[in-house]
């Protein structure tokens, strides 16, 4: 965090330029909140929809929690504006693998955020959310899903820029750095990432958006780390004669990445979404030779945010494909006959398989972060080591459903409930005994102040493990929330 103060300072003077703006009107907000979350199961752990998600501050197992935060914001009628915020969470738990202590305390988020009009600058610790809502696995992002802790870094990113006054094609975009805190084993293990989304109007009611996003873990501890190595990871280059082999002979650092298009409806009394959302992490799955691995989603959202049933969220989920189970071949004497001696896959043909999604060898925790996965969290976690240290991804080939539905019981209290079931099978090179199905339910419900007229709202939530990959488990959970905001 020490390195990002600077750019917050320096960036500071321009988010706050837009208060000098006189003749313009200018709205500050402060908003705050605080909660306190019970939870227990009949299980050594908490069901899965009962530690998943939420920026990975749920603890795992029976615990209690609780948050505080403040938000301070900033607009005016030119188009600047300013945001800042922290966020703390502390937790009383049963001892787990990923705390060795049953206290603990952590920052969940401490950022400062500005710019003008579509472009924005986030510096510090933000989420960074998909755009199908929690009814999704992911959220509409099979590789920053909220499951794992936020990252700090700084984030340059655009809304849409639309080319003319009918918005009928527009772009947005983003480059951001982030440092990885946790224990890993690559010890600050930095991230680069990029992404760029064009959308295409297709009348006054379809759109069609498709996007590319691309990460690299680079730097860290033992690991070259200079403006040469961000140049090379930038633009997806082999190392040199003076990095590792592994570099020398795929890209300097650990690359991934998704491909996603998504189609959309808008009906006067519905909007229809379809997505379809493709990790990548070599060339063979950037050429789609892994299709049809990733998530299919399909949401139907009722204009009617008062009904009883007001969204409904199908997924299917596959990613046991991962461009086929051998990465290589012994090549013919014919073929090896076409092949130079000096490379380094002499005598073998590439057929590009084994992706192996969110593990890498150089960067043995993979793509996790303070021991849970970022991405699609159906794909399993080692347990941390002796250590503490989390080495990549136990089950990565997984197919399953997902069905999430939400809406207004009796016209007042918002519910959601979701079921996920899958097949697990492992990795290519450590499949699961026996391909354990498991099945995770959860029945969740709101109960806000306006409707008993006390200054605090509550949530509360029923879940259930049943299966072979989790152990059988039933949960309770019951949250009460106090929020407020002022104006000046």
């Amino acid at each position: 965090m020490k390195k990002l103060l600077p750019l917050i300072f320096l960036f500071l003077p321009l988010c706050l330029s837009g208060a000098d703006a006189g003749e313009r009107p200018s709205s500050w907000q402060l908003q705050w909140s605080s909660s306190a979350r019970i939870g227990g199961s009949s299980g050594k752990y908490m069901p899965y929809f009962a530690r998943t998600g939420e920026d990975g501050i749920l603890p795992v197992r029976s615990s209690g929690l609780l948050t505080a935060g403040a938000k301070v914001s900033y607009s005016d009628m030119k188009g600047f504006f300013f945001d800042t915020e922290a966020a703390l969470a502390g937790a009383l738990a049963l001892k787990s693998p990923l705390y060795g202590t049953p206290v603990y305390g952590l920052v969940d988020r401490l950022y400062v955020s500005g710019g003008w009009r579509m472009l924005r600058m986030d510096v510090g610790m933000i989420p960074r959310r998909g755009e199908l809502g929690d009814l999704s696995i992911t959220g509409g992002d099979m590789l920053m899903s909220g499951n794992a802790r936020n990252l700090p870094g700084v984030n340059l990113s655009s809304d849409w820029i639309y080319f003319e006054k009918g918005h009928w094609v527009g772009i947005r975009g983003n480059l951001a750095h982030y440092h990885l805190l946790d224990n890993r084993v690559v010890k600050g293990a930095m991230l680069h990432n990029k992404a760029v989304a064009v959308k295409f109007a297709l009348g006054r009611k379809v759109e069609l958006i498709a996007g590319f996003d691309h990460y690299a873990h680079w730097g860290g501890e033992g690991q070259a780390v200079s403006f040469k190595d961000y140049v090379k990871v930038f633009f997806a280059k082999r190392g040199d004669s003076s990095d590792s082999w592994s570099d020398q002979n795929n890209v300097f650092g650990n690359h991934l990445g998704r491909e996603w298009a998504r189609l959309v409806w808008r009906a006067r009394p519905f909007t229809m979404t379809f997505q379809y959302d493709k990790p990548f992490e070599d060339n063979s799955g950037m050429k789609f030779q892994n299709f049809p691995d990733g998530v299919w989603t399909l949401q139907f959202a009722l204009n009617d945010r008062k009904a009883f049933v007001t969204d409904i969220t199908y997924e299917f989920i596959n990613t046991t494909w991962q461009s086929g189970d051998r990465h290589d071949r012994p090549a013919t004497e014919e073929e090896k006959a076409k092949q130079d001696p000096s490379d380094p896959y002499y005598g073998r043909i590439v057929l590009g398989g084994c992706d192996n999604y969110f593990n890498n060898s150089p960067y043995g925790s993979g793509w996790t972060h303070h021991g849970r996965t970022m991405g699609l969290p159906l794909l399993v976690p080692f347990a941390p080591d002796a250590d503490g240290v989390v080495r990549g991804i136990m089950s990565n080939r997984t197919r399953g459903h997902n069905l999430g539905i939400a809406g207004v019981a009796s016209g007042k209290v918002p519910y959601r409930f979701k079921a996920v079931f899958t097949e697990n099978f492992g990795t290519y090179s450590g499949p699961l005994p026996s391909v354990p199905w498991q099945l995770s339910l959860a029945l969740e419900a709101d109960i806000k102040g306006s409707l008993t007229g006390l200054p605090v709202s509550f949530s509360a939530g029923i879940y259930g493990d049943i299966g072979k990959l989790y152990q059988n488990s039933a949960g309770l959970t019951f949250r009460i929330t106090y929020a407020g905001s002022r104006r000046f």
